[in-house]
């Protein structure tokens, strides 16, 4: 969650205003209840803690969480729109899930436009939002409000029963015999100077995917920080590097974890300093983080790409990752402001 994790659900069409009530979501209220929402559509599931500490670090960015209940406060739907990629200029992400029991009654519809008037007053230029590519009827929500895509993101499953743990160990070995040392945060203290040194290589190698449009994901170490070394899924030993031992230089990196609550490993994140690339420095680290999975007791691994990003695709499949049903991620210019 990673990092984005939004969605957007069904167009109701009609609705009984008298019963519903759209009020601030309060945590102790109504926390479990978006998060088995979000659950219902994310493939990484959520819950009324982990929803609660990726609240908890957008307080300071203008969230806001709103829901739909009925008369005896059970949550019918929601939405939330926060401050995405800080280095974007008024870019929001959004949250906009309906139960499917009370879908098609014009809720969907109500929670969008008390939405909009909540991006006015935080003054936003761009929605971005993102939907299953299987579920129709979300896509065609979102286009009827003038939502395009600008990219899909591409998950994909590797089957870890499968997994030949030898397999790239001639590699390893090349890449070690030119220079290269492999370890992880864990071995090197997790110490403040080695967190900005993964900082700055996670976010000038995501720069570069070509969905990225150039613009890193993190505004700040303070930020990155926050949203990853500071999270509960953060593990020392499971973030995973190369270091070109003559200059000292982070060469690659990859990231892998479980979430709370699943039964699969989760690849967070591969990328390789531009300096370096075109030496199977990916296929080394994305290896090593197979083997970490492999420590989890899990049996499969996910992951997720830009579909622009065919080089980490390619590299993915020559692993063995297949792929599954993705998301299609859209946006709104707005007109005020």
């Amino acid at each position: 969650m990673l990092i984005a994790s939004v969605s957007f659900y069904q167009e109701c069409v009609m609705m009984e205003p008298e019963k519903i009530l759209l009020l601030p979501a309060e945590p102790a209220r109504h926390f479990a209840a978006i998060a088995a929402l979000i659950s219902s559509q994310e493939t990484e599931p959520s819950n009324q803690r982990t929803f609660t500490e990726w609240y908890n670090k957008r307080q300071d960015s203008g969230i806001r969480v709103t829901v739909a209940a009925d008369k005896q406060d059970l949550v019918l739907g929601f939405y939330a729109i926060y401050r995405d990629n800080r280095n974007r200029e008024r870019l929001y992400g959004l949250y906009l899930i309906v139960a499917p029991a009370h879908q098609h009654q014009g809720l969907g519809s109500a929670l969008y436009a008390d939405l909009l008037e909540e991006a006015k007053k935080l003054n936003a230029r761009t929605l971005k939002v993102r939907v299953r590519d299987t579920c129709d009827e979300g896509l065609r929500f979102a286009s009827q409000r003038g939502f395009v895509e600008t990219y899909h993101s591409i998950e994909m499953m590797f089957d870890l029963d499968q997994w030949d743990p030898g397999r790239y160990t001639p590699i390893i070995q090349a890449l070690q015999e030119q220079g290269f040392y492999f370890t992880n945060m864990a071995e090197l203290g997790d110490t403040p100077a080695a967190r900005q040194k993964l900082f700055l290589l996670n976010n000038n190698a995501a720069a570069t995917d070509p969905a990225s449009h150039g613009i890193p994901p993190w505004a700040s170490f303070e930020e990155f920080e926050r949203d990853v070394c500071k999270s509960y899924w953060y593990h020392p030993d499971s973030q995973i590097m190369a270091i070109d031992i003559r200059s000292g230089e982070w060469a690659a990196m990859s990231a892998i974890t479980v979430f709370e609550g699943v039964d699969h490993a989760y690849n967070l994140f591969t990328g390789t300093d531009v300096r370096y690339r075109g030496r199977k420095l990916a296929q080394a680290v994305k290896s090593l983080a197979l083997r970490k999975a492999c420590e989890f007791g899990v049996h499969t691994v996910r992951t997720s790409h830009s579909s622009q990003n065919e080089a980490m695709i390619a590299i993915d499949e020559k692993l063995g990752y297949v792929r599954t049903p993705g998301t299609l991620v859209m946006e709104k210019v707005l007109g005020h402001g």
